[in-house]
């Protein structure tokens, strides 16, 4: 059987049900091999590779199935990595292919020829370079593995074009299903560690549990859920997180930490006595650089997580699992005794909690109220809340809509219904990322929140949405800036502005271009039915929406929320100076 044939009779046979690419060169043979399977596996052409990277992103983590994406040698792998890079960093099973230069002119120069190992080396779980066409199908098999066991994450196949071209016995092609889904296998912790845990739990004072990503990739939210609600333990999440409770939980207290975060929920994670860590990897900004909690004298931590690298490595821990979280979770809550007993004790701090949070939201509410223009990030993330049923999918971009989806969109349902990268935090993911996440589930409604500054970097995608006609809408919060960096050179650097703002651009009329339904909304007594119209178009619709600067609606991000309370402090003063008598 031919190289590349034996390839994708691996990828069918192992669940695989979806390719997102672009064609090259050295890849021929692979579109000819795929093209004879098109009632098996669907391939979906993207406008670079960069795109289709997310799109496998994107989709794996919506779908919960390995992510595929390809491409050719020389540029088309160098374009790869964004995508690669950010499902390895945030354990999302995705497999890259490359096509290759031959080995048979290895070395010589050959247009194209890159060490991709090399390339690819520190942005992935695994990683090789097939020699032999002998053993293609083998690599093939192994790299599925490696990206849906154990902590789930990027791998990537280097097909020389002659390796393609050549032959392996048929014997070698086969796949197996139970690979094409992540967490392929799973593991439970130790029993004592478990009843060390439970124990712990059961007499703490303050306990709070901060659930990460690896609770939704583990399918986990159930287990969760049980477990808090029986023993009234309050529930903070990471941006990754968001979904591993359903925020109306009686327990749920929102996303903590530096970004998105809602004030009462980082004093609870301050306050306890006791934080269970739950598939979390404890960074930078979960925790505040480690000061939430503090490292030093802080509370008792216990960690659960499947990659024995993250257990305990920021923190000293009192315990830590090494399982499932799905299972590690069902089997803590067993080995706790007499729940009932927990929960009522912990009963008076969850009261405390919702009257914080009833508190919260009704600061929202007023700020969501406010009609000003340019439009008030919380009057947009309102009208998207009240224009989208629970099982709608949000795809967002790093930038500034991020802290406030985080923190001002309330999820209703316990599971993965929005997606934004922070393990690197790349702009122009939303637009492509929509692809997967329709593709993923076609059933939900999908919605991509991006920037202005994002436009720029995926414009192109918009020709893939209206060639497949997805009936996906884009909302892009347009400021004329790199909003994020120039709230830096605002707060940190004394208003020098420099290389951050753009020239006026028509975007709708762009997106027009690209056949979708648009318009622009600048009135704010608009907002509302500019958003219903656009869920009901049925196809792809774009919405650019003039929302208000970072510099004059400070983001809920905790760093900055904090300088620009002390910038403000002088005028304060000097105002609270004015008005007393003299």
């Amino acid at each position: 059987m031919q190289g590349a044939r034996a390839l994708v009779r691996v990828l069918a046979e192992s669940g695989v049900e979806r390719i997102f690419g672009v064609p090259g060169d050295t890849g021929m043979l692979f579109y000819d091999a795929l093209r004879d399977v098109g009632d098996r596996i669907g391939h979906v052409m993207a406008r670079d590779e960069r795109s289709a990277s997310f799109m496998a992103d994107v989709y794996a983590r919506v779908s919960g199935r390995l992510g595929i994406c390809e491409g050719p040698s020389g540029g088309g792998a160098t374009y790869s990595v964004p995508g690669v890079a950010e499902a390895q960093g945030s354990a999302i099973p995705l497999l890259c292919l490359t096509s290759d230069t031959p080995v048979g002119q290895q070395g010589r120069g050959v247009l194209t020829e890159l060490d991709q190992e090399g390339l690819f080396r520190p942005v992935t779980k695994w990683n090789g370079r097939v020699a032999s066409s002998v053993t293609l199908a083998e690599a093939t098999r192994r790299a599925i593995r490696m990206a849906t066991t154990g902590r789930p994450g990027a791998a990537h196949l280097s097909l020389p074009s002659d390796v393609l071209a050549g032959e392996t016995p048929d014997s070698s092609a086969y796949g197996d299903p139970q690979f094409g889904r992540a967490p392929a296998l799973r593991g439970r912790a130790e029993p004592g560690a478990v009843q060390a845990a439970a124990d712990a739990l059961r007499t703490a004072a303050r306990p709070v549990i901060v659930a990460g990503g690896g609770v939704l990739i583990s399918g986990a939210w159930k287990e969760l859920t049980r477990l808090a609600e029986a023993l009234n333990v309050p529930v903070a999440t990471s941006i990754n997180g968001k979904g591993a409770i359903a925020e109306t939980s009686r327990v749920a207290v929102g996303v903590v930490g530096g970004n998105g975060a809602r004030g009462y929920a980082n004093d609870c994670v301050l306050g306890a006595d006791l934080v269970l860590f739950v598939g979390t990897r404890t960074d930078s900004t979960t925790t505040c650089n480690w000061t939430l909690p503090g490292r030093d004298g802080g509370p008792a931590i216990i960690q659960i997580d499947v990659e024995p690298l993250e257990i305990g490595n920021n923190y000293p821990l009192a315990v830590g699992l090494l399982g499932d979280a799905k299972l590690t979770l069902a089997d803590l809550l067993a080995a706790i005794d007499r729940p009932d007993r927990v929960a009522g004790r912990n009963r008076s701090r969850i009261d405390g909690l919702l009257a914080e949070r009833d508190r919260y939201w009704a600061e929202i509410d007023r700020q969501a109220a406010v009609m000003g223009s340019p439009i008030k990030p919380a009057h947009l993330i309102r009208a998207l809340r009240e224009g989208l049923d629970d099982e709608a999918v949000i795809v967002a971009d790093p930038g500034t809509p991020t802290p406030f989806l985080a923190a001002q969109y309330e999820l209703r349902r316990a599971g993965r219904t929005t997606v934004i990268p922070r393990a690197h935090g790349g702009l122009g993911y939303a637009i492509p990322g929509v692809v997967g996440a329709a593709f993923a589930d076609p059933g939900r409604r999908i919605v991509g929140v991006t920037g202005d500054g994002s436009f720029g970097m995926s414009v192109g995608e918009l020709e893939t949405i209206s060639r497949y006609n997805l009936p996906i809408v884009i909302v892009q919060c347009a400021n004329g800036a790199f909003g994020w960096i120039k709230q830096l050179q605002h707060l940190y650097h004394g208003d020098r502005f420099f290389g951050v703002d753009f020239d006026p651009v028509d975007y709708a009329a762009i997106a027009r271009g690209f056949g979708f339904r648009s318009r622009r909304v600048d009135d704010p007594t608009e907002l509302r039915r500019a958003v219903a119209e656009a869920f009901a178009d049925g196809g792809p619709y774009f919405l650019d929406v003039a929302t208000e600067s970072p510099l004059t609606e400070t983001p809920p991000v905790a760093a900055w929320q904090s300088a620009e309370a002390e910038r403000r402090q002088p005028e304060l003063l000097g105002a609270g100076t004015a008005e007393m008598p003299r």
